[in-house]
């Protein structure tokens, strides 16, 4: 965990000279953990040697006696079949002192195994209705992050959510404008259901949200969020993520209307072009404008956007954005754009200041 963690952020590492600072623990921990290793490897070899010392010392005596046995003439062929028998008794034995030696390792295992099956979802997925996509809307919401248990009752200790209302409509885009840590992003995660509120309700075309049928409601909603992740794969591959029967033409026209089709046709391997672990082998500017062609290509009725042109220029910026005015208007999609950018709230046909 500390290497990958440091791995990540190797970028930042060597740009504030830290890497001496941030190579100490890792090396102080492997340190630690090799003694731990070889004080174990020097247990189990002495539980083996012993073992096999007595496995060998027990096996000669039953040889020998079997040997008296013939030679007194009083020998018979179960006396045989039991030496054998007893010497092919310590493969099981030898299995099973040999346990602790792995032991460790497989309580560790373990642990992270169970702690993943012990985690409790954020949200209860039980809904059934499948409501055609008719608007959303929030009533007096109270949302915060941190939470404690008072009575049998959750209660939000830091609410970034409180007494909050909205109504996003049918068709056309909302813009949400507010300053950064004021809960703009946590209103898309509150329509996503990523999380349900400590108080309030959000419905889906009348209907709350929590009552929606997830699959269902994950084919009438998708959202980008400000960080876009893709996957080590190819350009297409991340693309089909969003629509998997799709043809190249409407790949190519989902790029077109990110403004990255340049971009693509002008690498030698154009679609087949592998973005690396993370997306590591584009910039972030590429990376975002990948992202919105997977939204254009994903159809869907409600569209969140948070700070979908964060990482461009001003021409890439009225590129994309000319886009989504003209996919609201031809499509008659429903967006919610989140941004603090006067120039991306031009396109919304309405904006909500939080």
């Amino acid at each position: 965990d500390l290497m990958l963690d440091d791995m990540r952020g190797l970028d930042e590492i060597i740009h504030f000279g830290q890497g001496e600072s941030r190579v100490q623990p890792i090396i102080c921990g492997t340190k630690g953990l090799w003694k731990r290793r070889i004080r174990l490897s020097n247990w189990i070899g002495r539980a083996s040697g012993v073992s096999s010392v007595l496995v060998v010392a027990s096996t000669a005596a039953s040889i020998m006696i079997a040997l008296l046995s013939i030679a007194s003439g009083s020998s018979e062929p179960a006396n045989i079949a039991s030496v054998v028998l007893f010497a092919s008794s310590f493969g099981p034995v030898l299995a099973l002192s040999a346990l602790p030696g792995s032991l460790t390792q497989t309580f560790a295992a373990a642990r992270r195994l169970f702690a993943l099956l012990d985690e409790q979802p954020a949200v209860e997925e039980q809904g059934m209705l499948k409501p055609g996509y008719d608007g959303m809307s929030m009533h007096n919401v109270r949302f915060g992050y941190g939470r404690s248990e008072i009575s049998g009752h959750t209660i939000a200790e830091s609410l970034v959510l409180n007494g909050f209302s909205l109504d996003v409509p049918a068709r056309g885009i909302l813009g949400l404008k507010a300053p950064s840590g004021s809960g703009k992003s946590t209103v898309l995660r509150l329509l996503m259901r990523y999380w349900d509120p400590q108080e309030g309700v959000i419905e889906l075309s009348g209907q709350p949200l929590q009552e929606v049928d997830a699959r269902h409601r994950r084919q009438l909603q998708t959202m980008m969020s400000q960080e876009t992740y893709l996957f080590d794969g190819t350009i297409r591959d991340n693309l089909l993520i969003a629509d998997a029967h799709a043809d190249d033409d409407q790949v190519r026209t989902a790029l077109e209307q990110a403004s990255v089709l340049d971009l693509v046709d002008s690498l030698p391997q154009g679609l087949d072009t592998q973005v690396g672990e993370l997306g590591g082998r584009m910039s972030e500017g590429e990376r975002q404008r990948i992202g919105l062609a997977r939204m254009f290509l994903r159809h869907a009725d409600l569209m969140l956007f948070d700070e979908p042109t964060s990482r461009l220029d001003a021409l890439n910026e009225a590129v994309i954005l000319a886009s989504l005015r003209h996919l609201a208007d031809e499509q008659e999609v429903s967006m919610v754009l989140v941004s603090h950018r006067d120039s991306t709230m031009r396109i919304a046909d309405m904006v909500r200041t939080m």
